[in-house]
């Protein structure tokens, strides 16, 4: 697998996780600072994800 594939799909990952913790399906809700700095995660895993999609 290309290094650029695996990186996109760990990027992936962490969206996936990110969004678990902010569902209806999580036990404990976030708080508002918790959720404001997990949304910063996934923007930054998420620009990271597009520039590994342009290197495709």
């Amino acid at each position: 697998m290309s290094d650029v594939k695996k990186s996109l799909q760990d990027k992936l990952k962490k969206v996936e996780k990110g969004l678990f913790l902010m569902s209806v399906d999580r036990v404990r809700a976030l708080s508002t600072h918790e959720t404001t700095d997990l949304i910063e995660e996934l923007r930054a895993a998420v620009a990271a994800a597009q520039v590994d999609v342009d290197k495709l």
